[in-house]
């Protein structure tokens, strides 16, 4: 499954999970999980995107500023450049 995104494929078996549980169509599971915890979704960044942060802070750019960019929280953005082994 190339080119296959894990968060996607999970979000797909709980869709599934959903209409089957809730005795709904899929594109009606799909809304209820939209709509079940949308400040949820966790955010998905490439490995480009990741560099592009850790270059952003080499050039003296803060966490804030680089968050409000991807549209994420600070948090967000130190745990993302730390995880990958950068910066802690």
């Amino acid at each position: 499954m190339v080119g296959v995104d894990s968060h996607e494929v999970k979000l797909n078996y709980f869709a599934m999970a959903v209409a089957i549980l809730d005795e709904c169509n899929i594109e009606t599971a799909f809304e209820k999980l939209q709509h079940a915890h949308p400040e949820k979704v966790r955010p998905h960044f490439t490995l480009e995107d990741i560099d592009d942060m850790r270059k952003f802070r080499d050039e003296g750019l803060s966490y804030y500023a680089i968050a409000k960019i991807y549209d994420v929280s600070r948090s967000t953005i130190i745990g993302r450049v730390a995880r990958n082994g950068k910066e802690v």
